[in-house]
């Protein structure tokens, strides 16, 4: 299932907002997320399309997904 341009286009725009707040650019918040993701598949057997991290003003929101149960 693919996602809606509209929807993408939100979550951009949502990201330059946090972005702005935070006093961070959109590409620190990328190397951020990435360092968060290479730390992480240090100790868990995780795929890049498996792991999302979301950045907010007050909250680093990380979500794997395609867990076994």
């Amino acid at each position: 299932m693919s996602v809606p341009s509209v929807q993408i286009a939100k979550e951009r725009i949502k990201s330059l907002v946090i972005a702005d707040r935070m006093k961070c650019t959109p590409d620190t918040i990328e190397k951020l997320s990435s360092d968060i993701y290479y730390t992480v598949s240090k100790y868990i057997d995780v795929k890049p399309e498996q792991f999302h991290v979301k950045i907010t003003r007050s909250d680093i929101l990380i979500k794997y997904t395609g867990e076994k149960n």
